[in-house]
């Protein structure tokens, strides 16, 4: 039984290790008015936003979760 401890305890270490950040994909685009896009990335807990001189926003992104609007 102590095995299955020490690997349960492990694997809380390890997830509040990346609990901070969230990698969101597929968001929706926009063009704002000085010719920039804007990248919407939502789900139904968390929404991020990022503006970028590309024509095209990244597929996926990596955001910090307090950084959610």
């Amino acid at each position: 039984m102590k095995g299955y401890t020490a690997i349960f305890c492990g694997l809380m270490v390890a997830f509040n290790a990346s609990a901070g950040r969230i990698t969101m994909s597929n968001p929706e685009q926009t063009t704002t008015a000085n010719g920039q896009t804007l990248c919407v990335y939502s789900n139904s807990i968390y929404t991020f936003t990022y503006l970028t001189k590309s024509k095209h926003c990244p597929y996926s992104k990596t955001f910090d979760a307090e950084n959610s609007e």
